[in-house]
């Protein structure tokens, strides 16, 4: 299920890159702990990830709970997206305008594009990003 969620930096799901740390299933209810392959991810693109892990996990469950750890703002992250609010919301004092909403369509447009260099691009942070997640499981 969560095969499906693609980190918009790398084009890789985020399943292959290692971030799901632990699933837990109680009574038609899921907590998902997530971890990024560095402490320093973007929020900007680790608030992508959850919120597309919370619509695919809701569409099968009645909770969805997610946990952020090994993150520079885990606890942040964490309480925004389980609290329901936007990137804008979660990050107020740092967010200008709907800018949030533009970067993820100008990712997803990326994502689809059949140029050589848009592939190139991501593959090199892919491999870069799978390269720290091997190293972190040493």
């Amino acid at each position: 299920m969560l095969e499906d969620v693609i980190d918009p930096e790398t084009n890789y799901s985020i399943v292959k890159m290692g971030f799901i740390r632990n699933i837990e299933i109680e009574e038609g209810k899921i907590k998902v702990t997530l971890s990024p392959p560095t402490f320093w991810c973007p929020p900007l693109f680790l608030y992508m990830i959850l919120e597309d892990v919370k619509r695919k996990l809701s569409e099968s469950y009645n909770g969805v709970l997610i946990q952020v750890v090994d993150h520079h703002d885990a606890e942040k992250l964490t309480s925004c997206i389980n609290n329901g609010k936007s990137f804008e919301e979660c990050y107020k004092n740092e967010v200008e305008g709907n800018s949030y909403e533009a970067i993820r369509e100008r990712f997803r447009v990326k994502r689809e594009r059949d140029d050589r260099l848009s592939k190139l691009t991501l593959s090199i942070n892919g491999e870069f990003c799978r390269l720290i997640y091997e190293a972190k499981r040493k």
